[in-house]
C-alpha cells in the first residue's frame, strides 16, 4: 500500500514538472508582432539573458515567481524559457494563478513548427 502511494505521489510530480502543456502553442516570440494586448515574461536566469533584446520583457527567474509574479499585467502572457522543465512549471503556476497564456518559446531551441510540442 505504501509502495503505491510512493509510486503515485511521484507519478503526480513527474507529471507536473515534464509533461507538454498542450494547450500553449510554441512560437518565435521574436519573430511574432506584439502589442499592446501582450505581455513577454521571462523565465530564464539573470545570468543567461541576452544582451540585445529586441523588445521589454518582464524578466522573473522560476525561483523568484511565486514572490513577484502579480507584478505581472493582467493581458495575455508570451512566456521565454530556457528548457521545458522550467516552461511547464512557469505556465502551470501561471495558468493556476488565472493568467492567459497565449505562447511560448524556449531559448535552447526555435520554433520551426507551431504546434511541434502541442502533440508531445
Amino acid at each position: 500500500m505504501i509502495g503505491l502511494i510512493t509510486v503515485l505521489i511521484l507519478g503526480y510530480f513527474y507529471y507536473k514538472s515534464y509533461m507538454a502543456i498542450k494547450s500553449v502553442p510554441c512560437i518565435d516570440v521574436n519573430r511574432s508582432q506584439l502589442d499592446d494586448h501582450h505581455v513577454v515574461v521571462d523565465f530564464r536566469d539573470y545570468n543567461n539573458l541576452s544582451e540585445n533584446q529586441a523588445f521589454q520583457a518582464i524578466v522573473i527567474p522560476i525561483p523568484y515567481l511565486k514572490r513577484f509574479y502579480h507584478e505581472i499585467p493582467r493581458k495575455h502572457v508570451y512566456v521565454i524559457a530556457s528548457n521545458k522543465l522550467e516552461k511547464n512549471i512557469g505556465i502551470r503556476f501561471l495558468q493556476k494563478h488565472g493568467f492567459q497564456v497565449t505562447g511560448y518559446s524556449l531559448a535552447e531551441c526555435a520554433c520551426h513548427n507551431n504546434t511541434r510540442d502541442m502533440v508531445m
